[in-house]
C-alpha cells in the first residue's frame, strides 16, 4: 500500500511538473535599482542609477523576456514619464553586461529654479517598456562663485597672460589663457591697454560700471558678447573699467581693471560656476 501510495505521489509530481511546462508565461519588462541625485546645479542635474534584468520565475519566462535593447534617461514638467511625450536622452542599445550601471550621467541644457521629474527607462525584447522610480528634482536659482578675487596685483613684464576660469596668470602658449593683455604708453596721454581674447572666449567692455551691484542675472541678460579686442587709455575717468565674459569652458564673470602700473595690474575678479 504505502509502496502504491509513492508510486502515486510521483507520477503526479511528474504530471504537475510537465503541465508547469507548457504553462503560458508572461514576458517581463526590465527592472531598476534606485536612482539617485548625484549634483544639482542651475542648469543640470546629475544622477546615478542601474537598470537590470527583472526577477523571473523560470528559464521560460527570461528567454520570453528577452534582452535589454534599448535605455536611458527621460524627464520632463511631469511625474508621469513617457519617452513619446517628454525630453529622452538614449544611452544605449543592447548592453554588452547587464546590470547596466549608469554613473554621474548629466542632463543639461535645464531652466535655472524649475522643477523636474527624471527616471530611468529600458526596454527588452519581451516585456516592453519600463520606467524606474521617478525623482523630482528642481535647479538653483543662481551659480555659485568659483573664483572670488579682490583688488589682487598681478605682475607684468610685457604681455600678460590670463586665465579667468581659475583667476590666475599663465604662462605664453598656455591652452587656458583667455586673455592677453598689454600695455603701453604714449607721450602725453598715459597708458593705453589693449586686451584681446585667445580660442572661444568672449567678451565686452561694459565701461566704468558699478562692479559690486552688477549681478549674475545682470550678466545673462548682457547682448554683445563677442571675440573683439578691447582697447583703451587708462586713466581717471576709465579707472574701474568692468568686462563682462564668457570663458570657453561656459562660465559668465565680470572682471574690474583698478589700477595699471609700470610693474602690475590690480584687478578684481568673479567668475560663476556654469
Amino acid at each position: 500500500m504505502k509502496k502504491s501510495l509513492f508510486i502515486l505521489a510521483w507520477l503526479l509530481a511528474i504530471i504537475l511538473q510537465s503541465c508547469s511546462l507548457f504553462t503560458a508565461v508572461d514576458p517581463l519588462p526590465p527592472a531598476f535599482s534606485t536612482l539617485e541625485v548625484v549634483d544639482i546645479k542651475r542648469n543640470e542635474i546629475t544622477v546615478t542609477g542601474t537598470i537590470r534584468n527583472p526577477d523571473s520565475k523560470n528559464d521560460r519566462q527570461e528567454k520570453k523576456s528577452g534582452t535589454i535593447v534599448e535605455y536611458g534617461l527621460v524627464y520632463g514638467a511631469g511625474p508621469s514619464l513617457d519617452i513619446q511625450k517628454d525630453k529622452a536622452i538614449k544611452l544605449g542599445d543592447t548592453p554588452a553586461q547587464v546590470p547596466v550601471s549608469i554613473q554621474n550621467q548629466k542632463i543639461t541644457g535645464l531652466a535655472s529654479d524649475t522643477r523636474y521629474y527624471v527616471a530611468l527607462y529600458a526596454r527588452n525584447e519581451g516585456g516592453g517598456m519600463a520606467y524606474s522610480d521617478v525623482l523630482d528634482v528642481k535647479t538653483t536659482l543662481l551659480p555659485p562663485a568659483v573664483i572670488t578675487q579682490n583688488s589682487v596685483k598681478v605682475a607684468k613684464t610685457g604681455s600678460l597672460w590670463y586665465d579667468f576660469d581659475a583667476g590666475n596668470a599663465v604662462t605664453a602658449g598656455d591652452p587656458k589663457t583667455d586673455v592677453t593683455i598689454n600695455s603701453y604708453s604714449i607721450t602725453g596721454r598715459g597708458t593705453v591697454l589693449e586686451i584681446n581674447t585667445t580660442g572661444s572666449v568672449q567678451f565686452i567692455n561694459l565701461g566704468v560700471a558699478d562692479y559690486d551691484k552688477l549681478t549674475y542675472l545682470d550678466l545673462v541678460r548682457v547682448t554683445g558678447y563677442n571675440n573683439t579686442a578691447i582697447s583703451y587709455l587708462f586713466n581717471a575717468q576709465t579707472i574701474n573699467t568692468v568686462i563682462a565674459f564668457k570663458t570657453g569652458e561656459g562660465r559668465l564673470g565680470k572682471w574690474r581693471i583698478e589700477g595699471v602700473s609700470s610693474s602690475e595690474i590690480t584687478m578684481s575678479l568673479i567668475t560663476y560656476e556654469n
